[in-house]
């Protein structure tokens, strides 16, 4: 995973830029009554791999996220995650669930880009040999959503986690519209000790 942590900051760069470069080129002021038409109301499922910071370990998490507009500007969240992998120090077998549930806020920026964050409370429940252990903590996002084309979406940020451990990072997702309303997509997330990629699915309602 070490290759992967200083490539994909360029990769994110790319990310996090391509919005602002837009933004720069049609500079369109934010208005009362308008956005961007963007989907906060969905579910998703996916697979990501690499290092975790909670627990600290190497590992692969399935998961269930979801999403569901309260409000124009507002959302709430949710996510489920099941991980198994190895402690990074002493090769141990470890697994366990990682539950988050919080609150998401969005604006329109400009056309086609809206500013995005969010914060979750997390608890983070690991098994190792046998003994266990659980922790709940805060994670904290801020970014764009950025619409590139009538089907592709690129988004990016910086996040912060604070559970057990702490870690602050970047993040970035792609998301490509397959049908009305499926997406398929793709997300890094680096941080001084996290390291991850994925793929996912979701459903826009």
């Amino acid at each position: 995973m070490k290759s992967m942590k200083y490539s994909a900051p360029l990769l994110l760069s790319a990310v996090i830029c391509a919005p602002f470069t837009a933004a720069v080129a049609d500079p369109v002021a934010t208005l009362p009554g308008r956005d961007n038409a963007f989907s906060y109301t969905y579910l998703q499922g996916g697979v990501d791999v690499g290092n975790l910071r909670n627990p600290r370990a190497d590992a692969d998490t399935v998961y269930v996220e979801g999403s569901y507009a309260i409000d124009p500007n507002l959302h709430v969240r949710g996510g489920l995650g099941y991980y198994d992998g190895d402690v990074r120090r002493g090769g141990a077998d470890i697994h366990g669930h990682r539950i988050s549930a919080g609150l998401g806020f969005n604006t329109l920026l400009q056309n086609d880009l809206d500013f995005v964050a969010s914060g979750d409370v997390v608890q983070v429940r690991a098994k190792s040999g046998g003994s266990s252990a659980s922790d709940t903590g805060l994670e904290l996002r801020g970014g764009v959503r950025h619409r590139t084309t009538d089907r592709l979406q690129l988004a990016g940020g910086a996040f912060h986690e604070n559970i057990d451990r702490s870690d602050t990072g970047l993040y970035g997702e792609a998301l490509f519209n397959v049908q009305q309303s499926l997406d398929v997509g793709a997300r890094v997330q680096v941080g001084d000790d996290i390291g991850t990629v994925g793929l996912f699915g979701r459903y826009n309602f």
